[in-house]
This record gives C-alpha cells, structure tokens and sequence, in this order.
C-alpha cells in the first residue's frame, strides 16, 4: 500500500470519529443525552442511548452518505455486503461466499430439493429447475476478481450436475445470458437481471421443451419507464449523493402479456375458471417475484400459457416453494407444472433452510435486495 492510499485510509475515520466526538457534545450540551442519575447496569439506559443516536443525532444520514460517498470516490471501497469491481460495476457480497462453507452443503440442499420434487409429483405436479447463474460469474470484465467468477461458474456447474444427478429437470439459462451485452444483462448497481435477459430466459426455457406450450396468443404491452436507485448503492452512500459518485440511477421498462384481442374475445384466458390446475405456477425470489423484471410475463409471451406467480421478495428461493406446498396440502388447485427459480448464490446462505423441521416454514434472507 502506497504512502499516500495508507494516508486516505487514515483520514476517513479520523474525520469521522472527529465528528462523533462533536456530535455527542453537542447531544449532552443540549440534554438530549444524561445517564447520570441512571444504573448503568439498567438496559433502559441502552435503549435510550440507542433512540437518542437514532432520531436525535445532528446530520446523522447526510454524515453516513457524506462518509461512504468519500471512502468509494478515494478508495473505491463501500460498506459490508458489497463488492466494488471495475467501471462503478456493483456486487453483492453474498456472491462471494460458497456452498462449501455453508451448514447445508450441495449434496444435502439438492437431496431436499428432490424430496419437494417428489412431493409435487405424487400430487400430479412436474417440477422444472431454473438455477440462475450469478452476477459476478456473467460480468467478470467487470468484477473485482477473476478466482472468485471462475470459482462461481464453478459452483453453478457442481449444481447443475447435482441436480440432474438426483433426477431433477433443470434448464442451464446460460447461453440466453450470452446472447446479451452489459449493461443489458445485469443492471450495473443492482442485483437483478434486466427485462431484456429475463426475456431471453424465458425463450430459452421455453425452446427446451421441458414446459409445454399452450395455446394462448400473447403480445408485450410495453409499460412506462421506471428510474430506480440499485439496490447495492445503499451499502455505499445515500441516494442523493451516489450520482455524484459516479452511481447513476437505473432505468428500466417492464412489460405486461396480453391476450391477443381474438384470444380475449374467445374467453382462452378463462380456461382454468381462476384457478390453477393446469396452469403453470412460477416460484422463485425477487428476479420472478418483482414485477419491473417482468420474468412471469416473459414466460407468458415465451410458452403461449398463463402463469400464476408465487414467487416473494426478501425470503431467498427455499421458503416461496415451503409456502406453495403448504396451500397445496391445504387443498389449493394443483398445476400441471412447477418452474422453480433459484439462484446459485443461496446455495452459500446458512440461513437457507432454517425451520425446515416444519416444511411450511423457513427462512432465506434475500439480503435487503429483494431485491
């Protein structure tokens, strides 16, 4: 480390830690602060302690966004949870953490995998697996480091044997990946996929023939743009400050399927009278559940069929299917088939399948992406 990058590291937490010490002079001169007639001992005091730095701390957030936005301008570094690579390209860290060093390994997460599986089979459903590839895998021009994108490629083909090993009908999306250039793969300061990829996905799951088209004729009904703020760049500085930093928000166009009018008028779309028996239900995280990446609707346009979405946001891809097979064994409609999208970085989540003992229940916590 260069003399001068050792005296950046210095400065940020000496300013910071300059500030804190004026901040809380500032709270005690003005009484918002006082434990002197309390037991310190007494945990009142550091609920109050916490509440005052939360809601009374002078220019609390712009002093956090100020802070971060100067360590990534100087040093090119954001905060826990994120990974700066090249060209102000974004990535979680949950990207670079592996199946190997989780409580649940590959072999025992794919054993449960075909256990829902055969679950869905015996109520007459066919299960198809989408594993998503990572961003860091797809982007290595402009990731940090190259062992960590060939180590995920890596860990997505053991996946995709090991599925395939147990039985399990999975589709490798990775040459609809291909088929794009960045930034239209991936958005630059986000997790996600953009429209344009969960399209081609969505053609290319469908060009295996593993889902059975149906007969429904749909058109893309382009919606309005959407301009968002990556979900990444809140572990590097404030919204108001990341475009002066270089992280520029995000646009996208979502899309709806519609039936075409003749379809419409012949009533096709009613065809399962609102329920979902021979439908198709997609189950998966945030890239099927969060309409801006309109994956579902892709799937519609793609398999000519209607989808009925129960993917979710915020819970990973184990705890949405834990859900669904619970409304099944509740009596809800059975579809005649499953897609079940699921992305290779949850394969390291230690949290991926916590309360697994009640199969109804679990936990996989999506980061704050889910995205």
């Amino acid at each position: 480390m260069t003399d001068a990058r050792l005296a950046l590291k210095l400065i940020l937490p000496v300013a910071f830690f300059g500030y804190a010490g004026y901040a809380n002079l500032d709270l005690i001169r003005h009484g918002d602060l006082s434990i002197a007639d309390r037991d310190l001992f007494q945990g009142g005091v550091t609920g109050e302690i916490d509440s005052v730095y939360r809601d009374k701390l002078p220019h609390r957030d712009p002093s956090v966004g100020l802070v971060g936005a100067l360590r990534y301008a100087l040093l090119g570094e954001g905060r826990d949870g994120v990974v700066v690579g090249q060209d102000d390209w974004l990535f979680t860290t949950e990207e670079y953490r592996f199946a190997a060093d989780a409580p649940v390994g590959l072999e025992e997460t794919v054993a449960r995998m075909a256990g829902m599986r055969a679950e869905l089979a015996a109520a007459g459903s066919e299960l198809v697996v989408l594993p998503l590839p990572a961003k860091v895998d797809i982007e290595r021009r402009h990731g940090s480091d190259g062992a960590v994108s060939r180590r995920s490629a890596a860990e997505y083909d053991a996946f995709l044997a090991a599925l395939e090993g147990a039985g399990l009908q999975a589709v490798d999306p990775r040459a609809a990946y291909a088929g794009g250039e960045a930034p239209g793969r991936f958005f630059r300061t986000d997790t996600h996929w953009t429209p344009e990829t969960a399209g081609r996905v969505a053609r290319h799951l469908a060009a295996t023939g593993l889902v059975a088209a149906g007969e429904v004729s749909y058109v893309r009904q382009p919606g309005a743009a959407e301009t968002f703020q990556g979900d990444l760049v809140s572990f590097v500085t404030s919204d108001r400050l990341a475009p002066v930093i270089g992280l520029a928000p995000e646009r996208a166009v979502p899309y709806l399927a519609v039936a075409a009018e003749e379809d419409a008028e012949g009533g096709v779309l009613d065809l399962f009278g609102g329920e979902s028996g021979g439908a198709l239900v997609l189950v998966g995280t945030s890239y099927s559940a969060n309409p801006t990446w309109s994956f579902a609707e892709a799937l519609k346009l793609a398999l000519g069929r209607d989808v009925l979405n129960h993917a979710a946001e915020g819970q990973g891809p184990v705890r949405p299917m834990q859900a669904f097979l619970a409304a099944l064994r509740a009596g809800e409609a059975v579809p005649e088939v499953v897609v079940w999208e699921f992305p290779v970085r949850y394969l390291a989540d230690p949290a991926l399948w916590d309360g697994d003992g009640d199969a109804a229940d679990g936990a996989a916590e999506e980061e704050r992406h889910d995205a």
